[in-house]
């Protein structure tokens, strides 16, 4: 065996050790359990959200203390597959902690004895959603994929999915108010002299770069600069 196949299979045997523990501390370290029921996952939405089919009728589950990259962020295609091949067209068991404010159901989806949850945050598809939860456990398994920069974590400066939802909706500015466009309101990357604007992930989130203006620099491809 290989060094490298060696440290793989190493790092893989740790991840299954971090994901058989965030199972068995479940009951310890997550919040109380409302309800449990299974079903079918019939889609996945992303990298934190399926829809499973309970009794004939199809229940939007929201994974619980978790956040996966958005539809336009680096990763998100990635993280939903992730999800996808853990879980869908399979009977899984939900351990719902409730709603959330949208009245999507909020829990553990459990697949084949594997906590879902846990498994996307310990392969580095999805973040600790700290905002929401304070589960010890997802919290130390974050930190471990960060170290190991495994899945999204090979990007030495990821963007937050709640960081990247914030950019996308700034908070309304009546026309009348709204500045002109100037130096500040766009990022070069001046390494590849691509711009980026306000609303792109890659605003003031590249390893080197400065403010700039609307005509400096190639626009970005996604966000249009």
């Amino acid at each position: 065996m290989t060094e490298m196949a060696r440290l793989h299979r190493c790092r893989w045997i740790a991840i299954a050790a971090m994901c058989v523990s965030a199972t068995l501390c479940l009951a310890v370290s997550q919040p109380k359990i409302a309800r449990e029921f299974s079903g079918k996952v019939i889609r996945v939405t992303d990298g934190d959200t399926v829809k499973v089919l309970v009794d004939q009728s199809p229940v939007i589950v929201r994974l619980e203390g978790i956040d996966a990259p958005e539809d336009g962020q680096s990763f998100s295609a990635r993280s939903k597959r992730a999800l996808e091949t853990l879980v869908a067209g399979k009977t899984v068991t939900i351990r719902s902690t409730g709603e959330d404010k949208y009245g999507r159901t909020l829990g553990f989806v459990f697949v084949e004895g594997v906590n879902a949850n846990a498994r996307m945050v310990a392969e580095g598809w999805a973040w600790h959603y700290k905002k929401y939860s304070s589960d010890e456990q997802l919290a130390q398994l974050e930190v471990s994929a960060r170290a190991a920069r495994i899945g999204l974590w090979a990007d030495p400066n990821p963007l937050a999915p709640w960081e990247y939802r914030a950019r996308q909706n700034p908070p309304h500015t009546a026309a009348s108010d709204k500045p002109a466009a100037t130096t500040g309101t766009y990022w070069l990357n001046t390494s590849s002299n691509v711009r980026h604007n306000a609303r792109c992930e890659y605003y003031r989130n590249t390893r080197s770069g400065r403010p700039c203006g609307p005509n400096e620099g190639r626009a970005c491809g996604s966000c249009g600069g």
